[in-house]
């Protein structure tokens, strides 16, 4: 089975059976190692499985002006036909064949005696008569074939040819059916990869699909670079080729003046920022003028969309560095960092490529340079800048440090976690010292909680270093920051208590600016009871100046910091340039945080096909990069969703594996997030003594501790679970503590929840807090916690006897949950609409599926699965997942065991 060609499968197999009309000839027309040859081959397969005979030829390229010498190939086998044919046709082809003396027949005879053998051969069976490489064809085989082809309708032939994107074949001009090949896509590549190289890590793979795209050889041959373990941010710009890459890509650049293939050399190093262009490297009239004969020779094009010129393939780039000698690219860079002169940026860059020994002072710059890249969100080059600032590092201290900080990067931005052991392993074998550098604690403690979820020896780590380092505590270094930073994470994940009296010194002790991401995580994040006003002000500043930021960790942490007060909905469009970069190959990590902080969005203001879809793209890359603790927040907010819409399994297992990677590495928050889960759930089925059990195991009721942040969150939850469980004096006490600790300031909605709690708990001023709950501005933006609290009012108002008032909450409510699919919700607030005298709206499982659902529903029905069905109906398995979590309420079914029969009932 080839990846990826499907749509080729499809189109060749009625072709090769004599089912897809009369059309005699297919040109499957591609690039240099796009999978032609493979194409045939599957070919080939098809008609030997039914029996169909198979004639095969090769162009060669030295053959090209051999007359007849592809026709002598392809008809070899059928030699003993030739003595059935008429004289002058056995003439015409023993003469073609070798097997007789005379001159080579006329161009008309040949095709005609050709037609005569292949009419012949088609009275024993049906053949396919395959030719490959038809851009080296010679002409006489091309014409021969061509009239043949053009008059065998009525006999079982087809003929099936491969020729090179843009050449000048015959059989294109004669108008034959073409059908382009194109490159695989980005799932298919990394299918490929994963099948031929499984050890390649998710970084690996990237990289190569960003150099390959989509071209098969290249996918199957580039991993020789990596054959050593190489991490994509330690190898240079540009991959080696192997000899099979070199002569489809380096034998374009044969016959170049010298001029022109200077230029591209200096084009491939001065534009390995990116930002730089093809016009931006050859600024000069001199430049220009080189230009054109790379063009004619289709190294370079003019893109149509934006009219840039580019390099047709990034292999292309790659066959010119390794036609250049290593003094040629250093006196390139030479000449580039005195271009930049005035760019210190660019110049710092090219003189590290320039360098051949340690240098210290350039060392530094690329330092500096790469505290610059992260800033900028260029995260991949930062990497590799500290990297070379490393090797070019005199002293073992520098080295080790600057290593470690790679390690780091590549950890908590550019998701190279499985390169950091080998990193910091460099990096330990540098150290002069007997106390690890910051720079090595930080890389340390960030791959032990990414990768292993250990928070307690991470922070052990941290807090010991940080100590012993106290003298560039005030600093204002950037890794004392960092490690900072990393404490916090690891405080707000161990949720222990007695941790932040350490965390809270060392803090105190840095003493970073107030505008600091750091003071806005520790004040708001991991503290929303202790933030101030003040401190929400500020964050609303730093939330308003990431429109003019490129820094994935700036923006990720500044979001994060408001993501318990409710801040991040207007900070969408940051992230999604975030996401973008990550998708990109750029800050992996960073992009799996926003997606899960627009998934938090999503939960709250009620998209959840959204969130579906976000956090599968988010727990993909946590399975593809092993950022495992990452993926601890995708599995929760999908578990909500899951919890409410009546998806018991799915949101059972959640939270019970959720709890148990927790328990032993002692992850509060990780447990704090099992027992939401399973609170809501609990919630859902008026099951309130099992909801308070959950929701008290997360906070004691009564109270609002700091660094609990989760316990703002559950302020309803927690009441109402309490009330309808008979603890009163519990629920009465909740309610009052979220109004002493502040909950109610830290956002509108937290100030309806609140408000809302204290309805449940009064008995005298319950109708005027319920209004006022539901008046809270921006209200309608809770969907799911708003139809909650509409559900409370109306159950109130029924047990007041006022039925009337109570079925108009309700009904709204029900509205609510309905649009939500939130089947539990449904269904109790239906029974509470039948105690109130009403029937219940009309029931939300006699739905009309739409086309597409009732497709999907019915594939899923007969058994696929989503890969199998996406396949089918040429969706995205994505896709196929949001139809179906749309179906399953629509049919009243919350499994997909349980599909086939509804499909039947409806059917019935």
């Amino acid at each position: 089975m080839l990846v990826g060609r499907d749509v080729e499968r499809d189109l060749i197999t009625p072709f090769v059976l004599g089912q897809g009309g009369d059309e005699p000839v297919l040109v499957i027309r591609g690039e240099p190692g796009v999978g032609k040859t493979a194409v045939l081959d599957m070919a080939a397969d098809i008609a030997a499985f039914h029996g169909i005979r198979v004639l095969r030829a090769a162009a060669l390229e030295y053959e090209a002006e051999l007359k007849f010498g592809a026709l002598n190939q392809l008809l070899h086998p059928l030699l003993s036909g030739i003595d059935e044919l008429g004289s002058a046709h056995q003439q015409a082809l023993n003469v073609i064949m070798g097997l007789a003396p005379g001159a080579m027949p006329t161009q008309l005879i040949a095709g005609a005696a050709t037609l005569a053998l292949l009419r012949a051969a088609a009275d024993q069976g049906p053949a396919l008569l395959i030719v490959d490489d038809v851009q080296w064809l010679d002409l006489s085989s091309t014409m021969a074939l061509s009239y043949a082809a053009r008059r065998w309708s009525g006999i079982d032939i087809r003929m099936l040819v491969a020729v090179r994107a843009e050449a000048d074949d015959g059989f294109t001009r004669s108008g034959f059916r073409v059908h382009d090949l194109s490159p695989l896509d980005d799932s298919n590549s990394d299918e490929l990869l994963r099948a031929t190289y499984p050890a390649l890590s998710a970084s690996v793979r990237r990289r190569l699909r960003d150099d390959a795209r989509g071209n098969p050889l290249a996918l199957l041959e580039l991993p020789a670079a990596f054959a050593d373990g190489s991490s994509p941010t330690t190898l240079p710009g540009v991959l080696p080729l192997t000899d099979r890459l070199q002569r489809l890509f380096a034998d374009r650049l044969a016959g170049l003046p010298e001029g022109t293939r200077r230029m591209l050399l200096f084009v491939i190093l001065a534009g390995a920022e990116k930002s730089m262009t093809l016009q931006d490297c050859a600024p000069t009239s001199e430049g220009r003028a080189d230009l054109p004969p790379a063009e004619r020779a289709g190294i370079i094009h003019v893109n149509p969309r934006t009219g840039m010129m580019e390099f047709r393939h990034p292999l292309i780039r790659s066959a010119v560095i390794e036609q250049s000698t290593s003094e040629e690219r250093r006196q390139v860079h030479r000449i580039l960092a005195e271009a930049f002169a005035k760019e210190p940026q660019r110049r710092a860059w090219h003189l590290g490529q320039a360098a051949v020994g340690p240098d210290e002072e350039i060392a530094a710059s690329l330092e500096a340079l790469s505290q610059q890249m992260i800033r900028h969100g260029d995260s991949r080059r930062a990497t590799a800048a500290m990297l070379r600032a490393a090797e070019l590092s005199p002293l073992d201290s520098d080295r080790a440090r600057r290593t470690a900080r790679a390690a780091y990067l590549g950890a908590l931005i550019t998701g190279d976690l499985a390169d950091t052991s080998r990193l910091l392993s460099e990096a330990t074998r540098a150290e002069v010292r007997e106390t690890p550098s910051l720079e090595a604690a930080v890389a340390a403690a960030s791959q032990l909680l990414n990768d292993e979820g250990d928070a307690t020896t991470a922070g052990r780590l941290l807090l010991a270093t940080i100590r012993v380092h106290d003298r560039d505590i005030g600093s204002g270094q950037d890794t004392m920051v960092e490690a900072l930073h990393t404490l916090l994470y690891v405080g707000f994940f161990s949720g222990r208590p007695e941790l932040w009296d350490d965390i809270n010194e060392a803090i105190e002790r840095a003493k970073p600016q107030p505008t600091d991401t750091l003071s806005l995580l520790h004040n708001i994040f991991v503290d929303p009871v202790g933030a101030t006003q003040d401190d929400l002000r500020q964050l609303g500043d730093a939330l308003d100046g990431l429109r003019f930021t490129s820094d994935p960790l700036q923006i990720v942490r500044v979001v994060t910091a408001g993501s318990y007060v409710d801040r991040i909905g207007g900070a969408r469009e940051s992230l999604w340039r975030v996401i973008a970069d990550g998708r990109r190959g750029g800050a992996i990590a960073k992009a799996i945080e926003a997606l899960f902080l627009i998934a938090q969005v999503d939960y709250f203001e009620g998209d959840w096909d959204e969130l579906i879809e976000v956090t599968d793209e988010g727990l993909q890359l946590c399975a593809e990069f092993g950022y495992t603790l990452l993926a601890g927040p995708g599995r929760f907010l999908r578990a909500l969703v899951d919890a409410a819409r009546g998806h018991t399994a799915a949101a059972d297992l959640a939270a019970e594996e959720l709890l148990l990677w927790a328990a032993p590495r002692h992850l509060g928050t990780f447990a704090a997030y099992s027992s939401h889960i399973r609170c809501l759930a609990a919630l859902g089925r008026s099951a309130f003594d099992e909801a308070y059990r959950h929701a008290a195991s997360i906070n004691a009721s009564g109270s609002f501790p700091h660094y609990t942040p989760h316990a703002v969150w559950l302020v309803l939850d927690l009441t109402e679970a309490a009330a309808r469980s008979g603890r009163v004096v519990e629920a009465r006490a909740h309610a009052e503590a979220a109004v002493a600790a502040g909950v109610s300031n830290l956002s509108s909605k937290l100030r309806m929840l609140t408000t809302a709690a204290l309805a449940i708990t009064d008995e005298h001023h319950w109708r005027t807090l319920f209004e006022d709950a539901l008046a809270t501005p921006d209200s309608q933006r809770w969907v799911f916690d708003r139809a909650r609290i509409e559900l409370l009012y109306g159950e109130r108002l029924r047990r007041a006897r006022e039925p009337a008032a109570a079925r108009a909450h309700m009904a709204t409510a029900a509205q609510a949950f309905e649009r939500l699919q939130a089947i539990p919700w449904v269904e109790r607030t239906r029974s509470e609409l039948r105690a109130a005298g009403k029937p219940a709206p009309e029931e939300i499982r006699g739905s009309v599926l739409t086309p597409q659902e009732q497709a999907v529903a019915e594939l899923a029905a007969s058994g696929l699965t989503n890969k199998e069905i996406a396949e089918r109906l040429f969706l995205s398995a994505r896709t196929v997942s949001t139809h179906l979590h749309r179906v399953f309420p629509k049919l009243g079914i919350t499994t997909r065991s349980a599909l086939r029969d509804a499909m039947s009932r409806r059917l019935d």
